[in-house]
């Protein structure tokens, strides 16, 4: 054979430039030494070459990220740690449950033991003025053989209402005076200047037409019409009427209108800036209202309660109180 077409057997097989460019552009963080073997290869052909290049390069970048995964751990539990922490603290603020307030069981005997003979004088008067009104529609009947219409057989609305006041307020005075006493240890001439008949009245004028006027002239009224005109059918409708009201409503009533000047007394008798709150009666029915007035925890004199209501009493039966926030 021609000694141009042998190579010998100690030679090693031509590396062109460009190849050894391209095997480094694959991997730049190789290390130096690398770089000598690369251009300095012993016994091996391209591909090895290059097949060795690759290993090194996916060993380097193996390498890198096992370095670099502890950090970025760090980094997520440390957010992570972090916002369960906020979340945690936004938790346990937000579902604090509300606590009503804790009775005193001795202010509520003192309301009662105070109110009693006052409910006795109201029921007793408020019916007595039932009785005239009474004697005053059937008389005014007897005497009528045309028809009759509500306008004619009563007063007016207001001349009713002014009836009942007429007749209660001195008690209900003394009922919000003895609320005004339960609070505040003051002369009674310093108390009477709070606890004035209007500031007094002015509630309990509007209670009396609501829980007695207002009902009793829709009942006659119906009388009126029930009876088409007849008066002796009339006065029997009317007459039965007013029997109930004497012998079963006022005694549902009474003890509702005497809680409420009690309530308002203690409320005016307070300072302008007091906290206050709404304290149930445990001898009291119950009532979602209550409860929610008294979930409503300290507010400022003069705001209302989350039913709308300054003090009690918020509906028939309502035992509660309105009381100082600190005692």
């Amino acid at each position: 054979m021609h000694p141009s077409t042998d190579a010998p057997p100690s030679e090693v097989p031509e590396v062109k430039t460009e190849d050894i460019d391209t095997a480094n552009a694959l991997d730049t963080n190789t290390k130096s030494e690398q770089k000598t073997a690369v251009l300095a290869p012993k016994k091996s052909n391209v591909d090895d070459l290059f097949a060795k290049l690759r290993e090194s390069g996916a060993s380097s970048v193996a390498s890198s990220i096992k370095q670099a995964e502890p950090v970025q751990k760090k980094v997520v539990k440390s957010d992570v740690s972090n916002t369960t922490t906020s979340t945690t603290s936004t938790t346990s603020t937000t579902n604090q449950t509300p606590v009503s307030v804790k009775p005193d069981p001795q202010i509520f005997t003192k309301r009662d033991e105070a109110l009693a003979p006052i409910v006795e004088a109201l029921s007793k008067k408020l019916k007595r003025v039932l009785a005239d009104e009474e004697n005053s529609v059937l008389n005014y009947l007897q005497n009528k053989k045309a028809q009759v219409a509500l306008e004619t057989v009563l007063p007016s609305f207001d001349s009713q209402v002014q009836s009942f006041v007429e007749a209660t307020s001195k008690d209900l005075i003394e009922a919000a005076m003895a609320g005004a006493q339960s609070l505040s240890k003051s002369l009674k001439a310093d108390l009477r200047k709070k606890i004035s008949n209007t500031t007094v009245m002015q509630v309990m004028s509007k209670k009396l037409a609501d829980a007695i006027v207002l009902p009793l002239r829709t009942r006659i009224q119906k009388c009126v019409e029930k009876s088409a005109g007849d008066t002796s059918e009339m006065s029997s409708l009317i007459r039965t009427v007013y029997r109930e009201w004497k012998m079963q409503q006022i005694d549902k009533l009474v003890s509702d209108i005497a809680r409420l000047a009690y309530s308002r007394g203690a409320y005016l008798v307070l300072d302008a800036g007091t906290k206050v709150c709404w304290m149930v009666d445990p001898n009291g029915p119950a009532c979602s209202d209550a409860e929610d007035n008294s979930l409503a925890g300290t507010i400022a004199l003069g705001e209302n309660f989350p039913t709308g209501h300054e003090h009690p009493v918020v509906h028939s039966g309502c035992r509660c109180l309105v009381v100082p926030s600190q005692r």
